[in-house]
């Protein structure tokens, strides 16, 4: 596997994973997949990955800000979506660590996620790279209907920030 970046040029690869991820009904409350501006206007500048292999496109992930607060500027939270051809190959997990090394080279001291109760394949590719659970958010939002939980998540580095 091989790491790119994610670009206006590629981006449509990234919205025909995240379209799969938003199929699953339990990777995301979005339901539309966005555009390239709103898509990048809301992703840090570091940490855009998409991971290819044999000119196939297996999977991608991001940084976005938790707050414009300079306090917080060591803080992301991090998305992760593997196309449904490629799950269970340990594509995420390479993403992920990916991820976190790119997230400490460029001081970031705090990783966040949260992840809905029933996506069980990402609560174990998270807490298998170190993410502990801090909590959960009751019924914080609905998708299709249903009100839905957020488990939340975050991993400190132990080379960044300490």
């Amino acid at each position: 596997m091989q790491i790119i970046t994610i670009n206006k040029a590629n981006f449509s690869e990234v919205q025909s994973i995240y379209q799969q991820g938003i199929a699953t009904g339990v990777a995301t409350f979005e339901t539309v997949v966005p555009d390239w501006e709103y898509w990048n206007n809301n992703h840090l500048p570091i940490g855009r990955i998409l991971a290819i292999k044999d000119d196939q496109f297996l999977g991608w992930a991001s940084l976005s800000a938790v707050s414009k607060r300079k306090v917080y500027s060591g803080v992301a939270e991090v998305s992760v979506y593997v196309s449904k051809h490629f799950r269970g190959q340990k594509v995420g997990d390479f993403l992920l660590k990916k991820l976190i090394k790119i997230s400490e080279q460029n001081n970031i001291w705090t990783l966040q996620a949260g992840i809905m109760r029933a996506n069980t394949a990402s609560l174990k590719l998270h807490t298998n790279n170190q993410f502990r659970i801090i909590g959960f958010k009751e019924n914080i939002g609905q998708l299709h209907g249903l009100w839905m939980d957020n488990i939340m998540l975050e991993r400190r580095s132990k080379t960044v920030g300490i």
